[in-house]
């Protein structure tokens, strides 16, 4: 796990090579800032003959580095992990695999009991185990040169519809999610651009002018609701205009790109939002939520009814069965995007995290260092 992980840093082992970023000094990171408004001075990744600036006590470290020491020790680094995967790191994966389904036949083999701990739990670990170690590691590339069979590589992993349903079947798009989070993301981390800069994703919970315990309360809403409200839109979204760019369209910056886009845009159609609706409810229900909406929460646990009636004697215990799969189904959806909430989203933000107002070319020294301290 550790080379699939480093291997996602060296060139040619990420599953996207995107081509539009502004390739300013790969020795720059220009006007960087800590989140909490600090400087991160450029000291010596500056120019010889420019002033050095007066670094912050928390800043000292970049002084020190030396970047294209760094840059080389990460590239040396990635192409020997590369040249031992091998056999090993693809039982790994499998392993990860076995133990996720395990979790799913604990989960789907007892929700037709009450809802209960177990259950919620074991399907809870199911779908966020199949998302967040299965499906990012292999979307990213990392098995990419160990699966002699293919399965465990980003260029079909969880693609069309059929591998979507069997391999990661979950809110988000596959496709869509390889361009905003595999691509925006992790080439341009802690920018403008990055679609998931959670400061500025929630900016709109810190201008709320309402008493603080209010402002908690819209973070837990959004806690327990992340990944559908915001996260399957957000990521269709950004494959919507990636195609526009592909078809020759020009984005501008009136036309609200960079705003996250959640269905609040939806629910309320006279918002004010500066943000355009870059596609029609109707497509984005059919095409990313409709399927696993319908197919997670209504046909997996259909069987409960006739499987409740023939073995409990009459089609009430058929519906009590049921009605008890959708109650642990609908639990252990809020458990997992709690779960993710707090292993994703808080790893994004924090006082010790650092903002970048420009970017920096692919596979450079800076390139390495943000995805180190972003």
């Amino acid at each position: 796990m550790v080379r699939a992980i480093v291997l996602l840093l060296v060139p040619g082992a990420m599953a996207f090579t995107p081509s539009f970023h502004t390739a300013t000094s790969a020795r720059g990171l220009a006007s960087a800032q800590l989140r909490r408004g600090r400087p991160l001075a450029q000291s010596t990744l500056q120019s010889a003959a420019r002033p050095k600036p007066q670094l912050a006590p928390e800043d000292q470290w970049i002084g020190k580095l030396d970047l294209d020491g760094f840059r080389d020790e990460i590239r040396d680094l990635g192409r020997r992990l590369e040249k031992g995967q091998g056999e090993d790191d693809v039982k790994h994966i499998k392993k990860i695999c076995l133990m996720a389904n395990t979790c799913a036949f604990v989960g789907l083999t007892t929700m037709f009991l009450p809802a209960n701990p177990i259950t919620v739990m074991a399907l809870s670990l199911w779908t966020f185990s199949r998302w967040t170690t299965i499906a990012h590691h292999t979307c990213h590339g990392g098995y990419n040169k160990a699966d002699e069979t293919r399965f465990f590589n980003s260029k079909g992993f969880a693609l069309g519809f059929k591998a979507r349903v069997t391999q990661w079947f979950d809110w988000m798009l596959p496709e869509a999610w390889n361009v905003e989070h595999n691509n925006l993301h992790h080439y341009r981390l802690g920018e403008v651009d990055d679609p998931d800069l959670v400061e500025r994703n929630l900016q709109f919970v810190r201008d709320l002018k309402v008493p603080t315990f209010f402002k908690y309360g819209a973070v837990g809403f959004l806690m327990c609701t992340w990944k559908w409200f915001y996260y399957a839109p957000n990521t269709y979204k950004e494959l919507v205009i990636a195609e526009m760019r592909r078809n020759g369209e020009v984005i501008t910056e009136e036309m609200g790109p960079k705003e996250a886009f959640t269905l609040k845009y939806f629910l309320e159609p006279n918002h004010g939002a500066k943000s355009r609706k870059w596609y029609r409810f109707r497509d984005f229900f059919a095409k990313v939520m409709g399927p696993y909406l319908l197919g997670h929460f209504v046909l997996l646990p259909l069987p409960m009814l006739a499987l409740g009636a023939a073995l409990g004697g009459s089609p009430g215990v058929g519906v009590e069965w049921f009605r008890n799969s959708v109650v642990s189904l609908l639990l252990a959806d809020v458990v997992t995007n709690i779960h993710s909430f707090i292993a994703i989203a808080t790893n994004h933000a924090g006082k010790d995290l650092y903002q970048f107002g420009s970017s920096c070319a692919p596979n450079s020294g800076t390139f390495y260092l943000r995805q180190v301290v972003s």
